[in-house]
């Protein structure tokens, strides 16, 4: 336009993708027909890449984090003009857009002044790639794996609500941009839910949820599983809806399982991703929207236990025999994938980065994903693991060195969905007495997870548990943890308002 700069980098992306799901509840089925969209993205910036139009938010501007880019879906048809249309009217809404966020970022820098200025985009090797397409599931296969277990799930009258959805996402993604990145690569992810709910007497809800993503349904658990676990899932849910409420606790907990790769999930792997709060006319505003990651300024330093270590490997594909989903090539920005190092000996090495340049992370290691720096495939191990039938006498012996009369084995974490200022809530958790006796209770979840708690991780498993889950609506994460006992960590009641159970008895009776 004339009197405004000129972009200096275009990147256009088109998932071409189709969506099938289907869902069952006491054996009935409801299936969608598969939905099929191509979605484009498109990303302009204007400036530099030391100071440009991205990473900027303003009162009643520039929302969405300060993602420098507009959205659309595009003609189905294979009809070049048309889509070439729809890219071009696109691409003149995101310059238009830069164009505008560019001056506002410039004024609200006019009066600043910044001791170690960090460029707002990072210069990287052109990668060419396109991988091989991969073959769909069908609706057919989803179903299979739905209506069975759906039946087992709700067969106790006590169960007031159940469901098991499965979901399939497969296509293509198309990425080129002004640099030379070129990436033609198969979308592919699979995905399944189950949960349970009851009522306890006193009113409080009782739910336990089991979720898994794969690459393909046919890497999904069989139906013969999916029904035993369906069984063993509503029997825990029937067994605390009767159990009495867990007390607060602050001391020794121990994540058995798969509690404990859901629980790094969902605290420690925020932490070694590098990532920077956006800019904006108002820093209190910018601060509030995406705090910095906390171990930015910790490279060098202890964040965890001394036997521990920790790293990000995209590259595994299988572990224990198992397909491993959250294994990528290539990261959202065109970058290759790059096996990472992340802590060594407790003492953290570097951090998971994107194109966004941090305070003494320059480059991208190829971990541009979901709007930002994220993990693939998180490892943790300990280098004085113990036999996981070991673990429980270790953790009474530190309820007694401790003088704790009772602590908490936590065997599922239920994911915070997003919500800050609140430690993961629990699905299935039991108190276990010095005697080793094990009660199951009800109604508890963490309290928040200082960043220093990972430094008072005692003891840890030999054996690893793989757990899968979605890092985005079209990509997966791994995270392949042992079972932790933990020194300290501080576990609260839930505060639900409570509904009156239901005046007459379900009806399955």
């Amino acid at each position: 336009m004339k009197d405004a700069p000129a972009p200096y980098y275009i990147a256009y992306e088109v998932q071409d993708r189709t969506v099938t799901d289907v869902s069952g509840r006491l054996g009935a089925l409801i299936e969608n027909l598969p939905r099929r969209m191509r979605v484009l993205r498109v990303e302009v910036r204007v400036g530099d890449y030391a100071f440009d139009s991205s990473r900027f938010i303003s009162q009643g501007f520039g929302g969405g984090g300060g993602l420098n880019g507009e959205t659309a879906l595009v003609a189905l048809d294979d009809d070049y003009d048309a889509i070439r249309r729809d890219i071009w009217i696109t691409t003149d809404e995101a310059y238009k857009r830069a164009v505008n966020t560019f001056a506002r970022k410039r004024a609200a820098f006019q009066n600043r002044s910044a001791a170690d200025p960090l460029p707002d985009f990072s210069k990287e090797a052109p990668v060419e790639l396109q991988l091989p397409a991969k073959a769909a599931g069908t609706a057919r296969d989803l179903a299979a794996r739905a209506q069975e277990p759906s039946v087992a799930l709700g067969e106790n009258p006590q169960i007031e609500s159940s469901e098991i959805s499965i979901s399939e996402i497969h296509g293509t993604r198309y990425f080129l941009n002004s640099e030379g990145f070129k990436t033609i690569a198969p979308i592919q992810v699979a995905s399944l839910t189950m949960y349970a709910e009851a009522q306890a007497p006193d009113g409080m809800p009782v739910r336990e949820t089991f979720t898994t993503v794969e690459t393909a349904v046919q890497d999904l658990p069989s139906t013969a599983e999916l029904v035993a676990r369906a069984r063993a899932l509503s029997s825990r849910v029937v067994a605390a809806r009767n159990a009495p409420v867990g007390e607060e606790f602050t001391g020794p907990v121990l994540l058995e399982g798969a509690g404990a790769p859901q629980f790094i999930a969902e605290t420690l792997l925020p932490l070694v991703a590098a990532r920077r709060s956006p800019d904006s006319d108002s820093p209190r505003m910018a601060q509030g929207f995406a705090p910095a990651t906390p171990f930015l300024s910790r490279t060098g330093l202890r964040v965890m236990a001394d036997s521990f270590s920790a790293s990000d490997t995209p590259s595994l594909t299988q572990f224990n025999g198992k397909p491993v989903a959250g294994a990528y090539v290539v990261d959202d920005e065109g970058v290759r994938a790059k096996d990472v190092r992340l802590v060594d000996k407790g003492r953290l090495v570097t951090l998971l980065t994107s194109r966004t340049p941090q305070k003494n992370f320059p480059q991208s290691n190829g971990h541009g994903r979901a709007n930002g720096a994220w993990a693939g495939v998180f490892q943790l191990e300990s280098a004085q693991a113990i036999p996981a039938a070991e673990l429980k006498a270790k953790y009474i012996a530190l309820l007694k060195a401790q003088e704790k009369t009772f602590g908490y084995i936590v065997r599922d974490v239920r994911p915070t969905g997003g919500a800050s200022g609140a430690g993961p809530g629990i699905d299935q958790v039991v108190k276990v007495t010095l005697d080793g006796r094990e009660e199951p209770v009800r109604g508890l979840r963490f309290g928040t997870v200082p960043p220093t708690a990972f430094r008072d991780v005692s003891e840890a498993s030999q054996e690893r548990v793989l757990y899968n889950y979605r890092g985005g609506l079209t990509s997966a994460v791994s995270v392949i943890s042992p079972s932790l006992i933990f020194e300290e960590l501080e576990i609260q009641r839930t505060r639900d308002i409570l509904q009156k159970p239901p005046i007459v008895p379900s009806p399955l009776k």
